[in-house]
């Protein structure tokens, strides 16, 4: 019973801050240790939203940064969080250890990607999940000749199994050269989206490598 009247305390409290004070609360209430409500006063340009937190007495500036995101449509790799005159690192960092405490104001900087910006997001982020299964792909072929190579395999084998291997080794050099080109073709003035392509160009060159060190070894 004692619950349910706080929740019910909790949630009139929330309607009361959003008819008074213009601004938006985001999903959840939170009280802290003490009872109070654990919220934050984000600005955004002219804006201002309260964000608040449910059943989590000490958020983390990630979890503050996607609350920022439901409200703004600004995304977190867009943000840049700033208190008291210092940017907030964003990640698994309580904002407590941060003294950024119930009732503070944060102010973040960043803007919403416009269509051309997504569709090249969108675009990036199809050829990391392939990238993703790329390098499982090649872990697996990686430790299937480093077993060989062990003498974990019978010798009359080894000679089928490492020309399987090579083939499969081709063919992931070639799908890997394809999602280079794709990368290639995508063209932004975006400099937060060429930052995310040339770190996505980074990674994928890293699984080449990868597949030119085991063509050595066979």
């Amino acid at each position: 019973k004692r619950g349910e009247f706080q929740t019910f305390i909790n949630y009139n409290v929330k309607l009361f801050i959003e008819q008074y004070s213009n601004t938006k609360i985001g999903p959840g209430l939170c009280c802290g240790k003490e009872g109070r409500m654990y919220s934050v006063t984000v600005t955004h340009g002219t804006r201002k939203h309260l964000i608040s937190f449910g059943e989590c007495p000490s958020p983390t500036t990630e979890e503050l940064a996607m609350e920022i995101e439901k409200v703004t449509q600004v995304p977190l790799s867009q943000q840049k969080l700033i208190f008291k005159g210092k940017q907030l690192e964003i990640g698994n960092i309580e904002l407590r250890s941060l003294k950024v405490a119930p009732g503070s104001k944060v102010m973040m900087l960043g803007r919403q990607l416009n269509s051309e910006s997504e569709a090249v997001k969108t675009e990036i982020m199809k050829v990391k999940s392939e990238g993703e299964k790329i390098s499982s792909k090649i872990s697996d072929l990686e430790d299937q000749l480093s077993g060989i190579h062990n003498g974990h395999l019978p010798s009359e084998l080894q000679g089928e199994t490492l020309a399987r291997i090579h083939k499969q080794c081709i063919g992931t050099v070639e799908h890997i050269m394809k999602l280079l080109e794709q990368l290639d073709s995508l063209q932004t003035s975006d400099q937060s989206m060429r930052q995310l392509k040339r770190n996505t160009v980074l990674s994928t060159q890293k699984l080449l490598d990868r597949c030119d060190k085991m063509m050595e070894k066979l």
